[in-house]
C-alpha cells in the first residue's frame, strides 16, 4: 500500500502523538463509565457527570492507521506483520482469562451468562462471525479488526501504489455505504459486513490519507475530501451526530501532529504523558467490564459518584500497567527473538519502543460505535 524504501532511522518523539493517546483513551474511559457502565447497571448511578461523547475509539484507530503506514513504508511487510501480532495477541488472550475469570468469580451472581465456548470462540478472534456467541468484553472487537487490517496492509503494500492506492482509499469509505441497504435482504453479506466490520473502514483510510498528505504524497484539497466524507460516513454509520463533531477536531489534532511542529508546550509534563500513552493497549484491554464489576463493589460497600469513578480509573491504569510490564512486554519481546533467531540476527530492539513510529497502538473499543441498522438485524449488531 505504501511504496517500498529503505529502512529510515528512528526519529525523536515527539510528545504531541502522546498526548492524543492520552485524550483518546480519557474519551473512552469517562465514556464507558459514566455512559456505559451506568447504562448496564443503572443501580450504580447517579455519577457526578455523564461524558457522552463516544470519539476516542475512532480516534485510536485513525492514529494506528498512520502509524501502520509508518511502519509499513520501512518495505518489510513481514517483519511489521510479525510485531503487531507479537504485540497485540498475548496481551488479549490474557484480558480475556482475566476479564471472564472477574466476572465468573468476583461479579454478583448472574453477571453475565459466560460460558467456556464463548471464551474459546474470543480466544480464537472468530466470535464476530458467530451471532450466538458472547463477546467476553465489547471492547474486544477491535482486536480481529485490526488484525484484519494489518495483515491487509502486509499483503497490499507492494500493489496498491499511485492513483490505485487513493481510488483505495475511497473505495474503503464509499463501498460500506453503498452496501448498507442491502444488508436486510442478505444474510451472507451482513456477516461479511459485520465480521470484517466494514462501517469502520473509512477510519483506517482517514489514517493512511493523512500518512500520505504528511509525506507530501496527497494534496490538502484531497486530503479535506476525504476527511470530509468519512465524517459523514461516521454519522450514517453510528447516528451519534455529535460524538462525529468531537471526533472531527480530534481528526484536526491528528493532521495537527502529523504536519506540524511538536507541541513542546507539553514537555513540563512528558513524563506522566508518555508513561500513559505506554500503557493505553493494557488499559484498553481491562478497563471495561472489569472496571464495571470494582464501580459494582465499591458501591456495594456503600460508596458513591466520585469515588466509584475513581475507582473505575484507578483499575483501569494498575491493571493495565501490570498487562503492560508483565504480559504484553515480555511476550514481545520473546516473540521478536525468536523472529530474529530464524533469520540469524538479533532484534534491533527487542523491549517495545516507546517512539510512535514503532510504538503503533490498537484502537480502543468503544461499544456505543457498533454498527447500528435500522430495521430488524440492529439487535444482533449491538
Amino acid at each position: 500500500m505504501i511504496p517500498t524504501q529503505r529502512e529510515k532511522p528512528r526519529t525523536a518523539r515527539r510528545v504531541s502523538w502522546d498526548v492524543l493517546r492520552v485524550v483518546a483513551i480519557g474519551c473512552v474511559l469517562l465514556h464507558h463509565a459514566t455512559l456505559t457502565s451506568v447504562s448496564s447497571h443503572p443501580d450504580l448511578g447517579p455519577l457526578p457527570f455523564t461524558f457522552p461523547m463516544s470519539m476516542g475509539a475512532s480516534t485510536l484507530m485513525v492514529v494506528s492507521a498512520f502509524f501502520a503506514c509508518a511502519s509499513l513504508d520501512s518495505g518489510r511487510p513481514g517483519r511489521f506483520l510479525w510485531r503487531r501480532l507479537a504485540r497485540l495477541l498475548p496481551a488479549y488472550m490474557a484480558a480475556v482469562l482475566l476479564t471472564y475469570a472477574v466476572q465468573r468469580w468476583i461479579a454478583p451472581e448472574g453477571w453475565s451468562q459466560l460460558d467456556g465456548r464463548d471464551v474459546v470462540y474470543n480466544l480464537l478472534l472468530v466470535n464476530q462471525w458467530f451471532p450466538d456467541v458472547n463477546i467476553v468484553d465489547f471492547a474486544y472487537w477491535t482486536v480481529p479488526v485490526q488484525i484484519a487490517a494489518f495483515i491487509a496492509g502486509a499483503a497490499l503494500v507492494k500493489v496498491l501504489r499511485g492513483t490505485w492506492l487513493r481510488v483505495f482509499l475511497w473505495a474503503l469509505v464509499v463501498t460500506p455505504l453503498l452496501l448498507r441497504p442491502l444488508l436486510d435482504h442478505s444474510h451472507a453479506l451482513f456477516t461479511l459486513y459485520n465480521g470484517f466490520a466494514l462501517h469502520r473502514a473509512q477510519l483506517f483510510a482517514a489514517g493512511i490519507a493523512i500518512w500520505l498528505w504528511h509525506k507530501d504524497r496527497l494534496k490538502t484539497p484531497h486530503l479535506v475530501a476525504l476527511l470530509a466524507v468519512t465524517l459523514v460516513a461516521q454519522a450514517i454509520h453510528t447516528t451519534e451526530y455529535g460524538s462525529t463533531l468531537g471526533f472531527g477536531v480530534l481528526l484536526l489534532m491528528v493532521c495537527a501532529a502529523a504536519a506540524g511542529p511538536d507541541w513542546v508546550f507539553f514537555k513540563p509534563v512528558a513524563r506522566p504523558i508518555t508513561w500513559l500513552a505506554g500503557i493505553s493497549y493494557g488499559v484498553y484491554l481491562v478497563h471495561q467490564q472489569i472496571g464495571t464489576v470494582v464501580m459494582d463493589r465499591m458501591h456495594a460497600f456503600g460508596l458513591r459518584s466520585w469515588w466509584i469513578l475513581a475507582g473505575f480509573v484507578t483499575s483501569a491504569l494498575v491493571l493495565g500497567w501490570a498487562m503492560t510490564r508483565f504480559v504484553e512486554r515480555p511476550a514481545y519481546r520473546l516473540l521478536t527473538q525468536i523472529q530474529s533467531g530464524r533469520s540469524g540476527s538479533s532484534p534491533r530492539s527487542p523491549e517495545p519502543s516507546v517512539l510512535p513510529v514503532s510504538h503503533p497502538r490498537t484502537a480502543l473499543a468503544d461499544p456505543l460505535t457498533e454498527l447500528r441498522l435500522a430495521g430488524p438485524l440492529t439487535t444482533q449488531l449491538r
